[in-house]
């Protein structure tokens, strides 16, 4: 890179901090072998990459967290720099741009936008949404335990039934045979006929 590019700290742990752009490819993130090192907890151990091709320097991100911004843009590819370019990791640091632009003034996205020629980092697939792999196991879990819960109450209200109907036995026979049952109890038996198997 060419000795008068360099990139000024605007927000971030050092404003003002300057950090002149010497080598032909150089790392920005919060880990020390960076050449660029920004202690930052919104910023990728390995966050972003600066490179020359030739008379233009390129930034572009290196599968960051928080992602890299270019002008309030976030980069999804490689970006060449344009003097003034304020860059963006995360939410919480910016730098500026000070050097060579391109010759070429078409609005940012086309203008800047190129592919480059060196192997470039790819970012990892990303993996399959949570829910989706989720769901389909809940939703198949769920109707059995449901079922299971069904199948519970139903023995717990028959259960219920069947010792209030034998409690209800047990009255009716206990009031009986101390004759303190009401007379409109035996009603039915009379209505069917039966009082005489009943009624002593």
């Amino acid at each position: 890179m060419t000795d008068s590019s360099r990139l000024v700290v605007n927000e971030g742990p050092e404003p003002g901090q300057t950090f002149v752009l010497e080598q032909d490819a150089l790392t920005l993130g919060r880990d020390p072998h960076n050449g660029i090192v920004i202690s930052d907890p919104q910023v990728s151990r390995q966050h972003a990459r600066i490179v020359r091709q030739g008379n233009l320097m390129v930034v572009e991100d290196t599968g960051s967290t928080n992602g890299t911004f270019v002008n309030g843009m976030r980069l999804t590819g490689s970006h060449a720099l344009a003097n003034g370019d304020v860059i963006g990791l995360g939410d919480a640091v910016t730098l500026t741009y000070y050097g060579a632009s391109p010759a070429t003034t078409e609005p940012l996205v086309g203008r800047r936008t190129i592919a480059m020629e060196s192997p470039s980092y790819e970012a990892p697939p990303s993996p399959p949404l949570a829910y989706a792999a989720a769901s389909p196991p809940a939703y198949t879990a769920a109707p059995p335990v449901e079922e299971k819960k069904r199948r519970t109450g139903l023995w717990i209200g028959c259960g219920c039934l069947v010792l209030l109907a034998i409690f209800a036995c047990v009255a009716v026979f206990v009031l009986d045979y101390f004759g303190l049952l009401p007379g409109f109890f035996y009603q039915p038996l009379f209505w069917l006929g039966l009082d005489k198997y009943f009624i002593q």
